[in-house]
C-alpha cells in the first residue's frame, strides 16, 4: 500500500502537535499528528516550539510516514495520534540516537 504527505496540506503544528494528512493509494486521506513528546524524545526537538517541532518532523519524516503507513487501517474518527510508543526506542551510540 503506498502513502505519501499530501502536498495540498502541508504539515502544520495544532495543539502542540504536528498534524499532517496523508494519501493512501493516491486518493483517500487520512489524518494524522504526532506528539510533541515523540517529536522531542524520539526525534530531537530542542522544545515544543513550532519550529522546532515542523524541524523534527522534516528530519524525522521518512520514519514517521513509514509508522503512518503502519497504522492507516486503525479505526479512527478523525485523526490518528502517534506518540512516543509508536515509534522504536533509540539505542545510545546508534546513529539516529540523541546520545
Amino acid at each position: 500500500m503506498s502513502t505519501e504527505l499530501a502536498k495540498q496540506k502541508p504539515p502544520t503544528v495544532v495543539n502542540g502537535a504536528v498534524r499532517f494528512t496523508v494519501l493512501v493509494e493516491g486518493r483517500a486521506n487520512q489524518d494524522f499528528e504526532v506528539s510533541s513528546d515523540a517529536l522531542v524524545e524520539h526525534f530531537g526537538a530542542a522544545d515544543t516550539s513550532d519550529d522546532e517541532l515542523l524541524e523534527a518532523f522534516r528530519k524525522g519524516k521518512a520514519e514517521i510516514m513509514e509508522v503512518a503507513a503502519q497504522s492507516v487501517n486503525t479505526p479512527a474518527a478523525d485523526v490518528i495520534v502517534l506518540g512516543t510508543g509508536d515509534f522504536p526506542e533509540r539505542t545510545p551510540g546508534k546513529p539516529g540516537s540523541s546520545s
